[in-house]
């Protein structure tokens, strides 16, 4: 299995513009790659009553993707990262949950409940945080 770890990044400062007024930060959950592989990253959050899962972000070597758009001390969310061979990366210590996801492009809502004959279920680490953003490195 591989590995990852994250690291938290420090929260965003708003920038002024011309009229003085600020811009509020934009928050995400961004994945980076340092591991020679492509990953494929889905994730899955709690949104209006239920777990919605998507995927795929595809991350290449060396480069760094948004998954999610918001900010993270606000949102519930879990993601999944696996390579060509659909191996996972494995995020230690942290907690997990089981969604339904699809190796083709998909959107799931109800993510969490039982999965159809034509879904997957697979283990989702959790992303928490203290900061407005999350970024998480896959090695």
């Amino acid at each position: 299995m591989k590995a990852f770890n994250s690291l938290f990044i420090s929260g965003l400062l708003s920038i002024p513009i011309v009229m003085g007024a600020a811009v509020e930060a934009k928050a995400d959950l961004i994945v980076c790659s340092a591991s020679p592989e492509k990953a494929y990253v889905a994730k899955a959050w709690y949104s209006e009553g239920s777990w919605v899962a998507s995927g795929w972000t595809h991350v290449y070597s060396g480069e760094c993707e948004t998954v999610l758009v918001g900010d993270m001390r606000q949102v519930s969310a879990y993601i999944y990262a696996a390579d060509n061979d659909w191996q996972p990366w494995e995020l230690q210590g942290k907690r997990t949950a089981v969604f339904c996801l699809k190796q083709s492009p998909f959107e799931i809502v109800d993510a969490d409940g039982s999965c159809s004959s034509s879904m997957i279920p697979k283990t989702f680490y959790r992303v928490v945080s203290d900061s407005y953003d999350y970024r998480v490195r896959l090695r």
